[in-house]
């Protein structure tokens, strides 16, 4: 079998007027369940900042930036 994409997405979040924070989501089986996997640490002060930062986090899931969030299926042999 193939390795996978991890599907994960970038979600931000306004908790009150001028501050936003950033999540990182992981879909499961279920394409409609997602699970939070991490959430900033602090708040920012616009929609933009926060969601770059998110995408900064998100890169952090990603080995080669070229080939993506790929998961290794547990069958792989490959070392890769």
């Amino acid at each position: 079998m193939a390795d996978q994409y991890r599907r994960l997405a970038v979600f931000v979040d306004r908790p009150g007027p001028g501050s936003f924070v950033w999540i990182l989501l992981e879909s499961t089986d279920d394409p409609a369940v997602w699970l939070d996997l991490e959430t900033g640490e602090g708040t920012f002060g616009s929609w933009r900042d926060a969601y770059d930062a998110g995408n900064e986090a998100l890169l952090s899931y990603v080995d080669d930036e070229l080939a993506g969030p790929i998961e290794a299926s547990p069958d792989s042999d490959d070392p890769e």
